[in-house]
C-alpha cells in the first residue's frame, strides 16, 4: 500500500467519525428534547451493571453512559486527525492498524439508539441493527489493534489490502452471529447479547496474544521504542474496557487520560523508529 493509499484511508476514517459525532449530536437533541429523564429511567431498567471494572468507580450515574458516547467519538476523532498529521510523511505500517482501532470508537455512538427507541417508540429490531454494527465496531478495533502487533513483529508489509479485507470479513462474522436481546441492555447501555464470558475470553485471549507481541518486537525488531509502544498498547485496552463499560461518573475521564496517554506513547515511539525511513 502506497503512503497515498494509507493517507486517504486516514482522511476516510476521520470523515467516518465526523459523521458519527455529528450523528450522535443530532439524536442526543431529540432525546434530551422529547424526555430529559430518559437515561434515569432506563439505568432503573438495565439488566446488569456494565463491566466488572466499572463497578470499582462507584454507583452508578444516569449520564455516564452518554458521556460515555460523547468521549468516544470525540476522542477517536481528535486522534485520527492527530494521526494523520503526525505520520502523513512517514510510512508506518502499524500506524494505520492502530488508526483502525482508534476509529473503532466511533461505533460507540450506536449506544444512543437505545434512549432513542425509547423516546420514539420504534421497534426493537432497530436496536438489533446498531447492536450489531456497535459490536462490529468493537471487533474490529481489537483485531485491527492486534494486526498493529504482527506487523510490529515483522510480518509482510506487501499484505495489507488483504488484512484489511479479511479484519472486515471476520469482524462482521463476528457481529452476525453474536446473539443479542433486543429488550435489554446494560447500565451502560449496551445491548445484552447471548453467551457474554465466552465472547469475553475470546476478547481477553487478544488482548493478550496483542500485548505479548508488541513486547516480542523489541526482542525481534531490536528497538525499546516497541517497550513503550506495548505499554501504549496496555493503556488503550484498559482505558477502552473502562471506557465501553462507563457507568459511574469518573469513568469516562479516567478513561480519556488512560487512552490519550497510550495514544501518545504509540504514535510517538512508533514515529521514532519509522522516522529515517
Amino acid at each position: 500500500m502506497t503512503l497515498r493509499e494509507r493517507n486517504l484511508l486516514f482522511k476516510f476514517g476521520i470523515a467516518l467519525t465526523a459523521l458519527a459525532l455529528c450523528c450522535l449530536a443530532f439524536a442526543s437533541v431529540s432525546v434530551f428534547r422529547i424526555h430529559s429523564g430518559v437515561f434515569s429511567s432506563l439505568m432503573d431498567s438495565a439488566s446488569e451493571r456494565g463491566g466488572v471494572i466499572g463497578s470499582y468507580f462507584g454507583p452508578v450515574w444516569d449520564y455516564a453512559a452518554f458521556v460515555s458516547m460523547t468521549v468516544s467519538t470525540v476522542y477517536a476523532l481528535t486522534a485520527l486527525i492527530f494521526i494523520y498529521r503526525f505520520f502523513e510523511k512517514t510510512k508506518a505500517p502499524e500506524i494505520l492498524f492502530f488508526a483502525f482501532f482508534v476509529m473503532s470508537f466511533a461505533f460507540e455512538a450506536c449506544r444512543i439508539m437505545i434512549p432513542l427507541k425509547e423516546v420514539n417508540e420504534l421497534p426493537s429490531v432497530y436496536l438489533i441493527m446498531s447492536g450489531r454494527l456497535l459490536f462490529f465496531g468493537r471487533y474490529f478495533g481489537l483485531f485491527s489493534l492486534f494486526m498493529a502487533s504482527v506487523y510490529a513483529a515483522g510480518f509482510n508489509v506487501q499484505q495489507q489490502k488483504n488484512n484489511i479485507l479479511a479484519l472486515t470479513a471476520l469482524s462482521f462474522v463476528f457481529a452476525l452471529d453474536i446473539p443479542l436481546d433486543g429488550f435489554s441492555w446494560n447500565s451502560s447501555l449496551s445491548i445484552a447479547n447471548g453467551y457474554p464470558r465466552l465472547f469475553g475470553m475470546a476478547e481477553l485471549g487478544f488482548t493478550l496474544v496483542t500485548l505479548t507481541t508488541f513486547f516480542v518486537a523489541a526482542l525481534t525488531r531490536g528497538s525499546k521504542d516497541y517497550i513503550f509502544v506495548g505499554l501504549g498498547a496496555l493503556a488503550v485496552l484498559i482505558g477502552r474496557e473502562v471506557l465501553v463499560n462507563a457507568d459511574t461518573w469518573v469513568a469516562p475521564f479516567a478513561s480519556l487520560l488512560l487512552l490519550s496517554l497510550g495514544t501518545w506513547f504509540i504514535c510517538t515511539r512508533l514515529h521514532s523508529v519509522y522516522l529515517w525511513f
